[in-house]
């Protein structure tokens, strides 16, 4: 009898001590929860256009945020070298480059393509560089511009330099060539290089398809007020990039929750709205990287 007492008190304290146990490490997984430091990643982006900001962002980093348990912070900068410089520097995680940029940032800044936005009824994420002149211009066709006035985005930009650029050398022009053109500049973003030719402060403007379908689409111009008179070949699209310093389980996080954004609400990205984001690799700026080093060649 006395012994079956004993090895009842025996279980009673096992008991005792187990639940004090189990409580503590209830405790413990809860207090280090509550405390646990959110992830903070900064994603720096250069404006697509004058209307541009962080409004055509903010849809699909809250989503992000809400589907990783990151917090993400905005960064803007005014030209495509800051931010590269940005990311070399460790200011940024994240970033929003055109597609010249991104060769750039994957050389010296540790930068990794991952995914492009797709624009509402599109079916790739491909764009395109339009040659645009005033409805009432003289320039017919695209070797007219020779000895013109020609506007351009900034130094550095895809579609609104680059692109142009190329387009340019098979009709053996060049904007380093005096005798080539009349006058060639860049107006700052792509809004301003097409309001330069609405203006009559150039003859032709080398702009990005997207900003211009998405100028057309807010009425900032009417269709009969311009012409198109060239179009170069598919540009891949301006990507969304992470640096390489960041944790692969928490890239390939930010990567997923991306791709599976559209599925929880209405997102955007660079350039104003998109239907969905796809999946990129650094070989798909292959393409850019040749264009790159054949325009030095010529120089």
């Amino acid at each position: 009898m006395l012994a079956n007492n004993n090895n009842n008190k025996k279980k009673y304290r096992m008991m005792i001590i187990l639940k004090r146990l189990v409580l503590a490490l209830m405790f413990f997984f809860v207090f280090s929860n509550l405390h646990a430091e959110v992830k903070k990643f900064n994603m720096v982006f250069v404006p697509a256009s004058e209307k541009g900001d962080e409004n055509d962002y903010t849809n699909l980093i809250s989503i992000v945020e809400k589907l990783t348990g990151f917090e993400i912070n905005t960064v803007k900068v005014t030209d495509y070298n800051a931010a590269v410089e940005s990311m070399r520097a460790g200011r940024s995680d994240i970033a929003w480059y055109g597609g010249k940029t991104y060769i750039k940032a994957a050389e010296i800044a540790n930068a990794e393509a991952f995914a492009a936005g797709v624009r509402p009824g599109e079916k790739n994420a491909n764009y395109f560089a339009y040659f645009v002149v005033r409805n009432d211009s003289e320039i017919k066709k695209f070797s007219d511009i020779k000895g013109k006035i020609l506007s351009l985005n900034t130094i550095g930009s895809t579609s609104g330099d680059l692109i142009p650029q190329v387009e340019l050398a098979k009709i053996n022009l060049s904007t380093t060539n005096k005798d080539h053109f009349k006058k060639v500049f860049y107006a700052g973003s792509h809004d301003a290089c097409l309001l330069a030719v609405l203006n009559n402060q150039s003859n032709v403007c080398g702009m990005s398809s997207r900003n211009f379908e998405a100028r057309l689409a807010d009425n900032t111009f009417k269709m009969e007020q311009v012409r198109i008179i060239h179009k170069s070949d598919p540009v891949p699209p301006p990507p969304l990039a992470y640096s390489k310093r960041i944790p692969l389980e928490d890239r390939i996080k930010i990567k997923n929750a991306v791709l599976e954004a559209h599925k929880h609400g209405a997102i955007g990205g660079y350039g104003g709205k998109m239907s969905h984001y796809i999946s990129v690799e650094d070989t798909d700026y292959d393409v850019l990287r040749k264009v790159v080093a054949l325009l030095k060649n010529k120089k």
